[in-house]
């Protein structure tokens, strides 16, 4: 028979919070950025603003610059006409289409003007004890539910 004060301890232990998940989780997105919240373990935790570090590509503002050079394999240009002064005064030329290959060259910026939504799914990997989570990527389903 067990004694009264091992009954007790034994239910002081169980109601003790499990071992802290170390690991990443996936998470769900309840309110969108800026005010940023997940649900995680199937909605057992929220996570709130405060505690969330999210990566830097997932900002709605998130700009790269780029610098891309490549072959224009096929293009196709509907053209509706042409200003051309050859004569006596301006006038206008029909062209039609006109289609070619070749190089191109560009250099520019590029902003994001999307971040996460409600209901998307992000991977989550705590630090500081579960204190603080970054929030490093968006995912989706395989199966869709």
């Amino acid at each position: 028979m067990e004694r009264s004060s091992s009954k007790l301890a034994r239910l002081f232990v169980e109601r003790e919070n499990p071992d802290l998940i170390t690991e990443p989780c996936i998470g769900r997105v309840l309110v969108a950025p800026p005010e940023l919240t997940i649900s995680i373990w199937d909605g057992k935790s929220i996570l709130y603003p405060k505690h969330l570090y999210m990566n830097d590509r997932l900002f709605n503002d998130y700009t790269r610059e780029f610098d891309i050079t490549g072959t224009i394999t096929e293009i196709t240009i509907n053209t509706t006409s042409s200003n051309i002064e050859i004569g006596p005064g301006p006038h206008k030329h029909e062209h039609g289409t006109i289609e070619g290959s070749g190089k191109y060259k560009a250099v520019g910026t590029i902003i994001n003007t999307d971040t996460l939504k409600v209901g998307d799914y992000v991977k989550v990997i705590p630090c500081e004890g579960g204190q603080k989570w970054f929030v490093d990527s968006k995912y989706r389903s395989v199966v869709e539910e």
